[in-house]
């Protein structure tokens, strides 16, 4: 079985998808579970885990609502403010909808993550870890990563996920200090990565042995049971489609165990957000 662990769906007219822009071109519509079920059926994907693309807990209704409709939907990552007043309540009525299984806050589409180190947000932090939600992490700047290790590091009842192996500079050929960063978050052992977002950080056209080094060094430091298989569409679709992501990724995994492919395709997003438990 394959598990996507990270799409996004949303509708425009809804109003509060503000990082999305029409220089986005294609992907800068309406896009639903229509959309994307005949890509994950072609792909012999069968579940799907739906991550917020608007920072609002009204969006989180929203795609509670499509899980509900469509089985297929896994899991939900819904948006949280941790600083809120009511964090508690809110955090605990997150969790007490089946398909949400964690969240990921995001402010301003986290072009910066330094925000998350507010010390007034650990109350929002533990709120999460206590309502038995898990932390998606989305960095923009590679650079970030020691950040969210930071968090990581001070919050180790919290379940922290990072997002498409925090976006490394393929397109520019760094790696060095990028897997230094890597190293320094996989330590850790309440976190887990996405190995998703690749393509969207090289060049158009860049082959798979330019970024097998990348997914290989996320797969050595975390381990195949701390790394999940995601495709991050439709910002996919900007770089390439799914269909050729999924083959793709299918030769970054061919060098592992059965096993350990397994793992990564679907074990490791069924155990990390409890994608059994409804």
């Amino acid at each position: 079985m394959i598990i996507d662990a990270h799409i996004h769906l949303w509708r425009l007219g809804r109003g509060d998808n503000l990082a999305l822009t029409p220089e986005m071109g294609s992907i800068y519509r309406d896009l639903e579970p229509q959309d994307i079920k005949p890509k994950l059926d072609a792909a012999g994907v069968s579940l799907a885990v739906l991550v917020q693309a608007a920072e609002t807990l009204a969006e989180a209704l929203f795609i509670v609502g499509l899980a509900r409709k469509f089985p297929w939907i896994a899991g939900i990552i819904a948006w949280i403010d941790p600083a809120s007043p009511s964090v508690d309540e809110e955090a605990a009525a997150l969790a007490w909808l089946p398909p949400v299984k964690g969240v990921r806050p995001v402010r301003g589409d986290n072009r910066s993550i330094d925000w998350m180190l507010n010390r007034q947000l650990e109350r929002g932090w533990r709120a999460i870890a206590a309502n038995g939600l898990s932390l998606d992490i989305l960095v923009q700047n590679w650079r970030e990563i020691s950040l969210a290790a930071v968090l990581a590091r001070n919050n180790p009842d919290l379940v922290v996920i990072l997002d498409h192996c925090g976006k490394p500079d393929i397109a520019g050929g760094v790696f060095d200090p990028w897997a230094q960063y890597i190293d320094e978050l996989a330590v850790l052992p309440n976190v887990s990565c996405k190995l998703s977002g690749l393509l969207n950080c090289a060049k158009p056209g860049t082959a798979v042995t330019d970024i097998a080094p990348y997914a290989a060094h996320v797969l050595n430091a975390f381990g195949p049971s701390r790394v999940m298989w995601a495709s991050d569409w439709p910002p996919l679709e900007l770089a390439a489609s799914y269909a050729h992501w999924i083959e793709i990724s299918r030769e970054l995994l061919q060098p592992l165990s059965a096993q350990h492919r397994n793992e990564v395709l679907s074990g490791t997003a069924t155990r990390v957000y409890q994608l059994n438990q409804n």
